[in-house]
């Protein structure tokens, strides 16, 4: 008897045995080594557990305070006075103060190239501290994303000094050891198998630290989709978080059998193609246009997405501040317009049944990630719309590394991308088309009004207001300059939006505040109880 019941407790999961506060988590690879500064696969969502900076965002996508209490905007936006949080202090015990800051700060800007691609790494002039618990941002001019890119989960979260080298170089030496402010701290790591976070005793915000549920989140590492979803079965693991972990068709069934508790975000990014302008065929604007009006983005997502995810008819969400339009009017399906275009543009349709001019067919390529199950679903079925036109798509499987390749030197002439969510849109986004390496600025590079377009964006992110002010004068004036841009920016019809994505969970039933919201990279774990 006894040996039976041996067997029984072995074979169980723990959680549902003894009652522990243990949430296992199934992911697709290792948390990485936690540098807050680095990007060599450090999971997001582990990083924000660990370490807090001066603002973050809410589930609404707002910026709201974090060690910073407050703040004030000075000089027409060239610096920001924060007051920080008395009272905190690092896991390890050190405190956290103006001086902490300022050492990360300075950290930071060690590296300016590396985190080139955040606009305000290369605005800011200096950070010094007024006093123990007061610092003063200053930067050269001002940039709206300010508060937007002090809310991110890298590079601008901080650190305890005694990791950060005598050299200031993060980059190049990681910390020895991951220690934050945050509400977890790593405390196992096998590698291929599973990481531990433990609730922090030291955590400084008490009443939510006395609401965490778990005192131990075990993320074990499963990278096949279909394993993942046995562990769940066999109990091995209580959930499964995140659009990447899920492919949308096991999701689709877990949800009609409801054998799990499933969960469906707002959207949270959207994934859309970008046209490069480079190539021959695709610098006429009627051209891209055709393409567009012959992609039915309805059949898409009934085929793709069971409906889960909604067509996207612009870049950003339109839920997001300041991504409204103005007169740009979003093309639709239209099957005889877009071969309407096509006739105009003196291509006749062969016995074939595509289209050709000069003796060569109308033919265009789109690249697309070949161990990316959605994206070749996608690129399928816009092959075959393309057809019913008279357009040959051949479709390019790529490695990931080599198609990130591809895209930062603008080899492709049709590829996926996707934005960034909250709090990168819109601005942060948009200046990002400014800098060599983003497969936006590759694309935009072909067209004639891309000096425009950058001095529009400068124009834009260098504005002197406040995007978090409560001025109507403030919030009018910047609606109008970002609608002026992105009306210039969709008429170039170098963008074909196709989807608002959003996040999804499976979880056993039992827990209790799974609310997946519009941030994208993060995971409150804290927020979940039982």
């Amino acid at each position: 008897m006894n040996r039976i019941l041996l067997s029984v407790l072995l074979m169980c999961n723990l959680h549902y045995v003894f009652g522990a506060n243990i949430l296992r988590v199934a992911v697709s690879q290792n948390v990485g080594d936690m540098n807050p500064q680095g990007y060599n696969l450090n999971q997001l969502y582990a990083q924000n557990m660990i370490y807090e900076g001066l603002v973050k965002t809410d589930h609404k996508g707002n910026i709201i305070p974090s060690l910073a209490q407050s703040w004030e905007v000075k000089d027409s936006g060239k610096s920001y006075i924060f007051h920080l949080r008395k009272n905190v202090v690092f896991s390890n015990g050190e405190p956290f103060d103006a001086q902490a800051v300022v050492k990360n700060f300075h950290s930071i800007l060690k590296n300016k190239v590396r985190h080139s691609w955040s606009a305000l790494v290369m605005t800011i002039d200096n950070v010094v501290a007024l006093d123990n618990y007061t610092i003063k941002l200053t930067l050269y001019h001002p940039y709206i994303a300010t508060l937007n890119e002090l809310a991110l989960v890298r590079p601008f979260r901080f650190i305890a000094p005694s990791m950060i080298p005598n050299d200031l170089d993060l980059a190049k030496n990681n910390p020895k050891k991951p220690i934050g402010t945050g509400p977890y701290m790593l405390t196992d790591t096998k590698i291929g198998i599973s990481d531990t976070f433990s609730k922090n005793p030291r955590y400084w915000d008490k009443d939510k630290y006395n609401g965490i549920y778990y005192d131990t989140i075990i993320t074990k590492v499963i990278i096949d989709p279909n394993a993942k979803l046995v562990a769940l079965k066999t109990k091995q693991v209580d959930m499964i978080y995140g659009s990447d972990s899920i492919p949308v068709d096991i999701f689709h069934n877990i949800a009609k059998t409801k054998e799990f508790q499933s969960f469906v975000s707002p959207p949270v990014f959207t994934t859309f193609l970008i046209i490069n302008p480079s190539n021959k065929t695709l610098q006429n604007k009627n051209m891209r246009e055709a393409i567009a009006l012959g992609i039915d983005k309805a059949k898409i997502m009934e085929s793709v997405y069971y409906d889960y995810q909604k067509e996207a008819l612009f870049l950003f969400n339109q839920n997001i501040p300041y991504t409204k339009v103005a007169n740009y009017i979003p093309l639709s399906y239209n099957r005889n317009k877009a071969l309407k275009i096509l006739e105009q543009m003196g291509y006749t349709r062969n016995s074939d049944g595509y289209f050709y001019k000069d003796n060569q067919r109308l033919q265009i390529q789109l690249h697309f990630i070949a161990n990316n199950p959605t994206q070749k679903s996608i690129a399928t079925i816009i092959q075959a719309q393309l057809k019913d036109i008279g357009i040959f798509l051949e479709l390019i499987p790529n490695e990931v590394t080599i198609y990130r390749k591809k895209q930062t030197q603008g080899q492709f002439e049709l590829c996926f991308s996707q934005t960034w969510g909250v709090p990168y849109e819109p601005f942060t986004f948009i200046n990002s088309m400014r800098h060599h390496g983003h497969a936006d600025y590759m694309a935009q590079k072909a067209l004639p009004e891309k000096g425009i377009i950058d001095g529009a964006i400068e124009n834009l992110i260098k504005s002197p207001y406040d995007i978090h002010a409560d001025s109507a004068k403030t919030r009018q004036i910047l609606s109008k300059r970002t609608q002026d841009f992105l009306d210039m920016l969709y008429n170039t019809q170098i963008y074909i939006p196709l989807t608002y994505d959003t996040n999804k969970v499976v979880a056993r039933f039992g827990i209790k505040g799974i609310a997946p919201d519009v941030r994208a990279f993060e995971i409150p774990f804290w927020e979940f109880y039982e």
